[in-house]
């Protein structure tokens, strides 16, 4: 994996950006992907595929170069990010200009709005990161890979153990610095605020670090990306700003060598309630925290 946190930023969006542009347009999940035009009419839609009514189609240059979420259900009826439904369909569109699709079992949906397109095990190509919620066990984190003809599911956390009761990825980037990508995610964002770090190792999920008090979403909000990856602390491996429980408080966090440091916390005058971006400020590395009333505000560790 490269080793500077902006390129490491390109290669979990699946873009060849150079560190200004990442920096420019943010880390992590918290602001959508400087894609160049002529990628945007390379990938394959059919016209049955539709995306959700409200999903979002993630973009990617490698061998994924589009994903979305189809065919909505209203058999898990949770309600979360503020729809009466689910999908209940992955849809890819690769560089070879094939698509393919992953349906899944009546006893689970897609509990999310926009897959997420990142490597995920360091082989240079991509894979999808989804929430998968299961009816009477809740959701679990997933990675859907393209393997021979199918697209399938490579790995999987197990569900949280009860319904409804759901999680949010937070980022991918090498946050330990041993050379791996990691995936970060929230567990019930709305109660308990559970962070979690996850490495993909012989092709399992396995949890690297945890902690406590954290929130990356508002209940029946469809703004997802409530964190942001990027070297706050300029020691070259990737950090993670994430709010508080209440999120009325921004955290700092690194993870570097396996060890927890909070690097820093900023009140914030409100929630946090709309995507992050990373910007630049004075020559440092910030966030630009988004609230309810559509204002926002940049702060430093």
């Amino acid at each position: 994996m490269r080793s500077t946190v902006a390129a490491a930023v390109g290669a979990m969006l699946g873009m060849a950006c150079t560190a200004d542009a990442a920096h420019a347009q943010g880390a992590g999940w918290g602001s959508e992907p400087a894609v160049e035009s002529q990628l945007y009419s390379r990938y394959k839609r059919p016209r049955i595929d539709s995306p959700l009514p409200d999903g979002k189609v993630a973009r990617g240059s490698r061998n994924i170069l589009a994903a979305w979420f189809s065919d909505p259900t209203p058999r898990y009826r949770h309600f979360v990010l503020g729809s009466e439904h689910e999908a209940e369909t992955l849809v890819v569109s690769a560089s070879d200009r094939r698509v393919y699709r992953l349906t899944l079992t009546p006893d689970s949906v897609f509990e999310d709005r926009e897959p997420r397109i990142a490597d995920v095990d360091g082989d240079g190509k991509d894979e999808v990161i989804v929430v998968k919620s299961y009816i009477k066990s809740g959701a679990a984190l997933a990675v859907a890979a393209v393997r021979g003809n199918a697209l399938e599911i490579a790995a999987e956390t197990p569900p949280i153990g009860m319904p409804f009761r759901w999680l949010n990825p937070a980022g991918v980037a090498d946050f330990d610095g041993d050379g791996r990508p990691d995936i970060a995610l929230v567990r019930t964002p709305h109660s308990v605020g559970e962070l979690r770090i996850l490495t993909l190792r012989d092709g399992k999920l396995v949890e690297i670090q945890a902690v406590d008090d954290v929130s990356n979403h508002a209940l029946g909000s469809r703004h997802l990306r409530l964190s942001a990856i990027a070297d706050f602390d300029g020691d070259g491996v990737a950090d993670l700003a994430i709010p508080s429980g209440t999120r009325h408080e921004l955290r700092f966090l690194s993870f570097k060598g396996g060890r927890l440091r909070d690097i820093g916390r900023a009140a914030l005058p409100a929630a946090a309630s709309e995507d992050f971006s990373v910007v630049s400020k004075d020559g440092r590395m910030a966030v630009r925290v988004g609230f309810s009333s559509g204002r926002s505000m940049i702060v430093l560790p």
